[in-house]
Order: C-alpha cells, then structure tokens, then sequence
C-alpha cells in the first residue's frame, strides 16, 4: 500500500471515532447487524434469499468498508432497495450485498484484500442465482468499488456487466480498480461519481471509458471530523436521493434501465419534483405491506449465512 491509500485509510479510521451526526439517516443507523457477505434479495415480493426473476434487469447495491461494525450498519442496499420499488414498482430485481460485519485492518494491503475478497465471494453468489451481467448494473461505494470491479472481473466469462456505477472509489484505489483490474472492459458503463474537497476520497479519473460526475458535498469542512456528513458519504446519500426522485439529473437516471421504470412519473414521499431533497433525518417509510427487517429476521435467524 503506498503513503496516500495508507493516509487515507487512516483518516477514515480516525474520523469514525467522531460519527454522529449524519446517523439514522437512509444510509446510516446505529447498531451492528453480524452480516460478513450475504446477498439479499430485497425485489417486490421477495424473500431475502429467493432466486431472481430472469426475465428483469437487476440491479446490485452495495456498501463499503464499515469501519465500526460493532457501532454502526450501512443501509444503503434496503434504503436504496426501499426507493426504487416506491418509484418503479416490480420493474426490477433488486439485490443487495451486506458485509458491514467485516473487519479491516488499514496496515499492509488488508483493504484491497478484503476488497476483492468481497468481490469473489459477491461473484459466486451472483452466479448462483443465476444472474446474467449483460442484464446487471452494479452500484457501489467507496471499498465496495473495489468488490464490485472484482465481481465484474470474475464473472467477465458470461460478458460485460450492462452497467457498473462506482460512488467515490478512494484515489488510493485506482489503481487496482482501473488498470490492475480494468474494469472498463468488463462492463459497457462505468461511471465514477466522486467527491471533491477534503472529506472526499475520490477524483476524476483520465481512463478511456470511464464517465466521471463530481458531486459537491453539503458539509465539506464539517466532514473532516465527522465521516458520517463528509463529501465521501454524501455521495452515496445523493445517489440514494436521485433513485427516489425522478426529476433529480444525473445519478439513476443516467442508469441504462431507467427507462424500464413502471411508474417514472411516481414521486414518492418526501421528495419535491424539480428540486433535490434534503438528506433525510430518519430512514424513508416503507409501504404499507413490505416489511424488511422482520422478513430478514425470520429467514435468516438461526442460519449460517451471518457467519
């Protein structure tokens, strides 16, 4: 690992002693949830573990590094899960991989390690439901840029992934993602969405085929000393923001399925057509006749997937 990933991955350690204020939000909530790597099935009337629908494109979320799995969870996958079944109803099979238990050390090259770990163990479980890449766009944050990259790698035998949306991959990264994996030539669409300023990890990236979007975050100075408002994971809540408003630019909409959206014009609640939306205060509500946590609870208690 050279001297900037290593300074980086340090600063992220350091910050998340000073999380708060951006908690209980859409992609953010207090509390562990035990998960190293399991992919959940959260489309309209699915179970966590049921198989995909093959006839659907899919779309796959995923999180990255939790750097207090005992303190915190990422709920990007079922916030973002949540958003696009409120918006486009049973358009799509949505699937999200939860590895917010795993733990990371920042010394010698354990983040990339981990990072394409994730990504072949990610890739299995893809194949084992049976999903096709030339159907599957891949969203992904921060480390879970790197998994996603390896996904598309390991799987490159069934052809390009249709889309992969990288969300502020730390500069530190970019290496392995964008030349050592090269992961444009693995999916048709790669689109790099990063964060500027000191509290974001990413940068432009002058590599043929990729298409680079710079976010401006909300709190670029308060976000130095608090991870959970930073640029870095403002990005992951705008991409969130724009899969639940329709009339946001850029971000889902620039998704090559957008367009298979049953209901486009939906807005749901809380957003405001032709403006963005704050970052919400508390996780968005779920219709009258989803809910996740008890599903996941009666599936997956007592089985060895949290293992």
């Amino acid at each position: 690992m050279d001297t900037r990933q290593r300074n980086q991955m340090l600063a992220l350690t350091l910050l998340t002693f000073s999380v708060g204020c951006g908690l209980n939000t859409a992609v953010l909530q207090k509390g562990g949830n035990g998960r190293c790597g399991v992919l959940l099935n959260y489309s309209c009337g699915a179970n966590p573990c049921d198989p995909i629908d093959p006839s659907k494109p899919t779309i796959v979320i995923t999180h990255g590094w939790n750097p207090l799995p005992n303190k915190i969870h990422t709920t990007f996958g079922s916030s973002s899960a949540q958003a696009l079944r409120c918006r486009c109803g049973d358009s799509y099979n949505i699937l999200s991989w939860d590895w917010n238990a795993v733990k990371i050390s920042t010394f010698k090259d354990e983040p990339q390690r981990v990072g394409r770990q994730q990504g072949r163990m990610l890739a299995c479980a893809l194949r084992a439901r049976g999903v096709n890449p030339r159907c599957t766009q891949i969203i992904a944050h921060s480390l879970g840029t790197l998994a996603a990259a390896q996904t598309a790698c390991c799987m490159s035998d069934q052809g390009p992934f249709a889309q992969l949306t990288l969300l502020d991959p730390p500069t530190g990264m970019h290496d392995e993602i964008f030349c050592k994996l090269a992961v444009s030539h693995h999916a048709r669409i790669v689109e790099n969405y990063w964060a500027p300023g000191i509290s974001g990890y990413g940068e432009e990236v002058c590599c043929p085929g990729v298409r680079n979007y710079c976010v401006e975050g909300d709190h670029p100075v308060l976000g130095i000393v608090d991870l959970s408002i930073s640029n870095h994971v403002g990005v992951m809540r705008w991409y969130y923001d724009t899969m639940r408003c329709p009339n946001m630019p850029c971000g889902f909409q620039n998704s090559v399925f957008v367009n298979c959206c049953g209901c486009e014009h939906c807005v749901c609640p809380g957003c405001v057509q032709g403006e963005r939306t704050a970052v919400p205060t508390e996780p968005p509500v779920p219709p009258s006749d989803y809910q996740p946590d008890l599903a996941e609870v009666e599936i997956l208690e007592g089985s060895d997937l949290l293992n």
